[in-house]
């Protein structure tokens, strides 16, 4: 045998290019769905919270979209009214609309029927906190969320590392294929919880960011309806407390 013929042999250990493509054969067969049911019981919480953030963040979508809907041309009807001191009708007229707008200026409205600014500006703010809460109802779920996926993967990464070393110091056996794919699974782990953690952190400030607003202009319908009584009051030469 001379040497050309021994460097043309294929040894045996080495893997042969059919074992090759059919181990990548397989690995692309897997998709990441099958990938993520890897990651062990870990999983059940965040799937979870994954779609308690989804729901949380749709249904506060909607109910500030309803209760912050902004609407000029109502709050100039409103200040004529007041003008014409017309307050019966004015609070009917807040009545008839669902906001948070028009439940401030009603509740403030019905104590101006008393002749009343401290109990006016009183009731005005008593009742924007309480539609403030309404706006926050709920958002504290994505607060929670936002900081326990990531540490919930975080866990299961752990549990998993801790698995590993513990079968290798029962079998005695340092093999890289099986420490390797024990890692890749539970690093999934920690993949899903910071996925379910920015989720539920990047829905926490667009909803809060959106209440800001929503409160800026409550501050300011408030502000302006207190100086359309009192503008009234000191025309007809009423008492201002």
């Amino acid at each position: 045998m001379n040497l050309l013929t021994i460097l043309l042999q294929v040894p045996a250990n080495l893997p042969t290019d059919s074992t090759t493509t059919t181990a990548v054969a397989m690995a692309s067969n897997q998709n990441y769905f099958q990938l993520l049911l890897k990651g062990g019981w870990i999983l059940l919480p965040l799937f979870f919270l994954f779609f308690l953030s989804i729901y949380m963040f749709i249904e506060r979508w909607v109910s500030i979209s309803t209760l912050g809907k902004n609407d000029d041309v109502w709050f100039t009807r409103i200040s004529e009214l007041v003008a014409d001191w017309k307050i019966e009708k004015a609070v009917k007229f807040c009545n008839e609309k669902p906001t948070s707008y028009s439940k401030v200026l009603a509740a403030g409205l019905e104590a101006a029927a008393e002749g009343d600014d401290t109990e006016v500006q009183d009731a005005l703010q008593s009742e924007a906190r309480q539609q403030i809460s309404i706006l926050e109802r709920g958002m504290n779920y994505l607060g929670i969320t936002a900081s326990i996926a990531p540490m919930l993967g975080f866990l299961g990464t752990i549990f998993g590392v801790i698995k590993i070393f513990y079968n290798i110091s029962v079998t005695n056996d340092l093999n890289i294929a099986n420490i390797s794919d024990g890692l890749y699974q539970k690093m999934i782990c920690s993949g899903a919880g910071l996925f379910v953690g920015i989720l539920a952190y990047a829905g926490y400030y667009i909803l809060n960011g959106r209440i800001d607003r929503i409160v800026v202009r409550m501050d300011k319908c408030s502000n302006d309806l207190l100086k359309d009584i009192r503008s009234y009051k000191r025309v007809n030469k009423i008492k201002v407390y």
